[in-house]
């Protein structure tokens, strides 16, 4: 097959017509590259659906407090490093590392065309009637809508002040065509007409920020997954041996301390001669051997169960990603 310009010589040409202008260059379905106007509503409900802490929406508490996230100036006096992360599951969820993920509010929900277009909910599912409410027919947007105006209105406290205001250009968490007056705008609307009421939003958006390590207990918990919990953090196995061994470090540190304490009490007369001193500190020099080493077996078999899950799912997906891939040559050199 001869080759061919991959692009046209007008490509540069002209105005980008809606959607396309307010979407994404691209998106990412099934593993793959793809336009994001191909499939419009899945690529809304992969951007704005909050499955994940929907699934664990009664624990959420646990993690964060029921209120409005505190505004970004606050963020910044508090020490968080601002992470701006595309990911709608980590927006407004923070690290013990002192990071903040941040999503940044797409072009398209200052969008009115595009409201009425692809994210006001117009099916049944939506009469206010309960006995005709539809809730789980596939082709409804509510939950949708709900979550499009909680993550508008999560930048409706995250963007309270003119500072705020520049800390989200800075960050480029607002489009750069928005000005301070238009957000003046749009915010004085929304409070108005309480579109933004609890009743309207998402369940996840009655909270605000989460806390990534409670996120994490609580999917290890819930649904036994240890080993990935919420949103596995470690980049390296070295981060996450570090991560298990800082706190058995502080802990031989005081072992360490408390043998002492017990050499000094047996050489005392009282205590050398007491015999529940004796069998205290036996069974404690016992201890103070085999916890440090039973830890770190433990660590070593985490860090092992991790490398093998790993290595499975790695093997796996590169069959199925090659797999696709030969299929897709085999139809392009179809006559």
């Amino acid at each position: 097959m001869a080759s061919q310009l991959p692009f046209s010589k007008t490509v540069f040409i002209g105005s980008l017509p809606d959607p396309v202008r307010l979407l994404p260059a691209s998106a990412r379905m099934d593993h793959k590259l793809v336009s994001s106007t191909e499939e419009i509503q899945r690529f809304l409900k992969k951007d704005l659906m909050v499955d994940k802490l929907n699934h664990i929406d009664k624990y959420l508490w646990l993690a964060g407090q029921p209120m409005p996230p505190k505004p970004l100036n606050y963020q910044i006096a508090t020490s968080r490093e601002i992470t701006v992360d595309e990911r709608i599951d980590m927006h407004m969820v923070w690290e013990q590392s002192q990071r903040i993920h941040l999503k940044p509010l797409p072009r398209y929900l200052l969008d009115s065309q595009f409201w009425e277009s692809h994210l006001v909910c117009k099916g049944p599912c939506c009469d206010p009637t309960p006995g005709d409410r539809v809730t789980h027919e596939q082709t409804c947007s509510r939950e949708l809508y709900k979550c499009a105006l909680g993550l508008l209105s999560s930048y409706m406290a995250l963007v309270q002040f003119e500072s705020d205001f520049s800390i989200a250009q800075n960050y480029h968490l607002l489009p750069h065509t928005v000005t301070w007056e238009m957000w003046l705008k749009l915010n004085q609307q929304l409070l108005g007409n309480d579109a933004t009421s609890p009743a309207n939003i998402n369940s996840r958006y009655l909270f605000g920020e989460l806390r990534l390590s409670r996120l994490n207990q609580i999917y290890a918990i819930r649904y036994a997954s240890v080993f990935s919990g919420y949103q596995f953090t470690y980049q390296t196995y070295g981060e996450l041996f570090y991560d298990h061994l800082t706190p058995l470090t502080a802990a031989t540190v005081y072992v360490a301390l408390v043998l002492t304490a017990m050499q000094v009490g047996l050489a005392t007369d009282r205590l050398a001669l007491n015999p529940s001193f004796q069998d205290a500190s036996y069974g404690f020099t016992v201890f103070a051997i085999l916890g440090p080493l039973i830890g770190i077996l433990l660590v070593g078999i985490i860090g092992g169960f991790a490398f093998t899950k790993n290595l499975i799912v790695s093997w796996k997906f590169k069959q199925q990603q090659f797999a696709m891939y030969e299929l897709s040559q085999m139809r392009n050199q179809l006559p």
